[in-house]
């Protein structure tokens, strides 16, 4: 609980007011819950007449929300007194309705705009969720989403989304992962919906399960997070507190105790390069620097299997590989080879949180071969598509990595094996995958002057919502926005981006 505000200045029956607010804000839900009980007796402990606390006592007893009349405290005061009934209402990690209008009452008596209110609850709700799971939803007509997961149970969830969906319409739900990335897909259909009276044009949304729940689907590690707990001693305890992480067991050869660190989220102060990809520049606060993308790649020094996705590798509960382990192993160990044995003498290094760029380099080779290979494994054309952009995204950080070290050619050649990739699939993606490989095609292009080529995906992108189909607000919308504006503001700098000239890939 935060410090109760000072209200020793305050007259009696301003006290009152303020501790009759915190009882109604206890008892704003319809109950009274263990952790709120501290913020009661801090109503009781600052009120000096006995009837006062007859007064308060007899609110939480009947759980009767009290009438309260203007106030004409100092605003001051008012508004930390504001914010101490904020944290109230999420105390029980829960927040209702009730208790949001109770909240936008008080404040109103205090003489605080709806906008300031909103903003105040709005954060609040944002703190209580900042550590619910995460997904995608896929909606009938309607487009992707990012939604937080409000409930989750064996047969439902919930979630809230500013439009309505269709009634009984089909949902396609993607649990997040820590890392980022997605679970398998799960068919779900909308089974309610309601307005939500806080909020203008807010849905919220229960859907249910179609299908049988896997760990594929990342559900069951939500519901028993016991039983899918990291083993102990797996944790990695970084030099730089920038980073963290756990020790992973590779799929293929059995390799246990490879790091796998992860940079804490906006720890950085980081800058896109021409291409969008992004490189660190400096902390964003106390931590410690960290360039991450030498570290994004991980390696087992066993095998030479190298992937930057948590997925790939065995964690520490009965998980199963994504992919098949006999049809990646066939021909592997020859495929590898080369790189692995440039490794071995330095493979500490490149495990080690301080890896140097030119370790950082071959682990890429080693993901781009891994990636590779996993694409010649994969039956499924989807899965195959998707590796295929991943080898896009490393081949591009690859390009920025020989820019760095002055090796234009070399850098050169990666942007050419990602455009390569780029042109191949790019006919086969739908959605915000096709606008993204569309945004990388489009600045490689200007890069190397192919204007026809240019040219081209501007009509793609120009042509991509014209006739208004995208529901506003939806994933696809929005990476439609930022790839049309960005191949605009590129086009316009096109003159800037003189190869012949350039010494790094940024624009001074």
């Amino acid at each position: 609980m935060q410090q109760v505000p000072d209200v020793s200045f305050l007259s009696d029956e301003e006290k009152l007011w303020f501790a009759k607010a915190i009882a109604g804000m206890v008892v704003a839900d319809g109950r009274v819950d263990n952790t709120e009980v501290e913020f009661v007796k801090a109503a009781i402990g600052f009120l000096t007449r006995r009837e006062d606390i007859a007064t308060i006592m007899s609110i939480i007893k009947q759980k009767q929300i009290p009438p309260l009349g203007v106030s004409k405290i100092e605003s001051k005061v008012s508004f930390t007194m504001l914010k101490f009934l904020a944290e109230i209402m999420v105390v029980d990690h829960k927040l209702t309705e009730s208790e949001v209008l109770f909240f936008s009452q008080v404040g109103k008596k205090l003489g605080f705009t709806t906008t300031i209110l909103e903003r105040l609850w709005k954060t609040a709700r944002q703190e209580l969720e900042k550590n619910l799971p995460r997904g995608v939803v896929d909606i009938e007509g309607g487009g992707r989403y990012k939604i937080t997961l409000l409930t989750m149970m064996g047969r439902h969830f919930s979630f809230r989304l500013h439009k309505a969906v269709i009634p009984n319409g089909r949902i396609i739900l993607h649990v997040g992962k820590s890392d980022g990335s997605l679970w398998d897909p799960v068919q779900c259909r909308m089974a309610w919906q309601h307005v939500e009276k806080i909020e203008a044009e807010t849905y919220l949304i229960s859907a249910t399960y179609e299908q049988p729940i896997a760990e594929i689907h990342g559900i069951p590690q939500i519901l028993e997070p016991e039983k899918y707990a990291l083993k102990e001693g797996t944790t990695l305890h970084p030099r730089l507190n920038s980073l963290h992480g756990h020790y992973v067991k590779c799929f293929v050869c059995g390799t246990e105790k490879i790091p796998f660190y992860r940079l804490r989220i906006r720890s950085m102060v980081a800058k896109p390069n021409i291409f969008g990809v992004i490189t660190y520049l400096k902390s964003a606060g106390n931590l410690d620097f960290c360039n991450f993308n030498l570290l994004d790649v991980k390696v087992c020094p066993g095998c030479g299997f190298a992937s930057k996705d948590y997925g790939h590798f065995h964690v520490n509960f009965d998980d199963q590989p994504p992919f098949d382990i006999e049809r990646f192993k066939s021909g592997w160990d020859q495929k590898i080879q080369p790189l692995l044995q440039e490794l071995q003498p330095e493979k500490e290094s490149c495990l080690s949180e301080n890896r140097p760029i030119g370790m950082a380099i071959l682990a890429n080779d080693m993901g781009v071969a891994t990636l590779t290979k996993l694409v010649e494994s994969a039956t499924d054309p989807e899965k195959k598509y998707f590796l295929l952009r991943e080898t896009t995204s490393i081949h591009m950080v690859q390009a920025e990595f020989y820019m760095e070290e002055n090796q234009q050619d070399k850098a050169e050649s990666e942007l050419r094996a990602a455009q390569k990739i780029a042109n191949a699939i790019f006919e086969h993606l739908n959605g915000v995958p096709s606008l993204h490989m569309a945004l990388l095609l489009f600045q490689i292009a200007i890069y190397f002057k192919e204007l026809q080529d240019a040219g081209q995906i501007m009509r793609f992108t120009d042509n991509y919502n014209k006739d208004g189909r995208l529901a506003q607000g939806s994933d696809e919308y929005k990476a439609y926005v930022v790839t049309k504006n960005t191949v605009k503001n590129t086009y316009d700098d096109r003159e800037l981006i003189d190869r012949e000239k350039m010494t790094s890939f940024f624009l001074e």
